[in-house]
């Protein structure tokens, strides 16, 4: 049996060595191989070399170095797609999420649990996970994280989707399978700066509600049909005012029509906009990220129909689960 962990790296050159110590300590406790794959994406400091460093000392590192920054989610995605365990377990590299509970993990995943995953304990959910699963027709686990075991089966499933605007975690919780969760407590990053920025954040939002749901196509409906009927009455309130004989004057009233209106068309336009530029990216067909170089040998994925002979690395973000 083999466990991959996956873990993207971005300027996290502070966390390499630390990480990988004590990945390497909970390695040595789990009776299986384990395999580390690593994910550079496109990192602007040393982390490139310090993980080639790791890969040479270690014979379980291998190091997936993407071409540029092509963002967390298709880092985390490449990364599952060179895995090649039996389970495969992602988590980010900045050691916040603790390396140990990898071994409740692997427990759970003996139980007969195809996902076990991390949610953050004793935390109130916050209200962008309460919007999320409201305007979504599947549920995300409240407070979850990229910090999760995913049976093999359950990744080749993965693989298989071939969308381009990702929301991981929506991904996951489509996919179904049984699933269990973990609670944890969220540490400190052990160095660097958070590279997530609140406009990243609120992008991967906006990702989750267009690919998951058609509520705001049918919101701006409700808004245009809720304009038109308060046009109607403002009409009938002028035709009776006319047949009362009573003038209507200023230009007060008719400005305020007339921005109510414009608003309501540009914001449903802006949405259906949204809507055509995910179809946009997704038509291109362009891969979801390319391989610059990769530093170790090729492993097989477990339970494949190649599985006696080593595959080549996926070079250019194939997201057919085809190796």
């Amino acid at each position: 049996m083999l466990l991959s962990i996956v873990t993207p790296c971005y300027n996290e050159s502070g966390n390499i060595a630390e990480l990988h110590r004590q990945l390497s300590a909970v390695a040595d406790r789990l009776d299986m191989d384990v395999e580390f794959v690593f994910v550079d994406d496109g990192s602007r400091d040393n982390t490139l070399v310090l993980l080639k460093e790791v890969a040479q000392r270690d014979p379980r590192a291998r190091v997936v170095s993407l071409s540029r920054n092509f963002g967390h989610q298709a880092a985390l995605t490449a990364g599952i797609q060179h895995a090649a365990g039996d389970a495969v377990v992602v988590m980010d590299a900045d050691l916040q999420h603790p390396p140990e509970l990898i071994l409740d993990f692997v427990a759970r995943w003996r139980e007969g649990y195809d996902l076990v995953y991390a949610y953050r304990e004793g935390v109130k959910p916050r209200l962008g996970y309460r919007l999320i699963n409201a305007l979504m027709k599947i549920t995300v686990p409240a407070e979850s994280a990229d910090f999760r075991l995913m049976d093999r089966k359950m990744v080749d499933a993965f693989c298989r989707m071939p969308e381009r605007a990702r929301f991981i975690r929506g991904m996951i919780a489509w996919l179904g399978f049984k699933q269990i969760g973990v609670g944890y407590t969220d540490r400190q990053r052990f160095a660097g700066q958070r590279s997530y920025t609140l406009r990243q954040t609120a992008r991967m939002a906006l990702y989750a509600v267009l690919a998951f749901s058609s509520i705001p196509l049918r919101a701006a409906a409700v808004l245009g049909l809720a304009t038109l009927g308060l046009g109607l009455l403002y009409a009938a309130y002028i035709l009776y005012a006319w047949f009362a004989g009573h003038t209507i004057q200023g230009w007060t009233a008719q400005t305020m029509t007339i921005l109510i209106l414009g608003g309501v068309q540009l914001v449903c336009l802006g949405v259906i906009a949204e809507y055509i530029g995910r179809i946009f990216e997704e038509v291109k067909h362009r891969p979801l990220y390319v391989v610059r170089e990769w530093i170790g040998p090729p492993r097989t994925p477990a339970g494949t129909a190649h599985a006696t002979r080593d595959r080549q690395p996926v070079a250019a973000g194939d997201v057919s689960g085809e190796w």
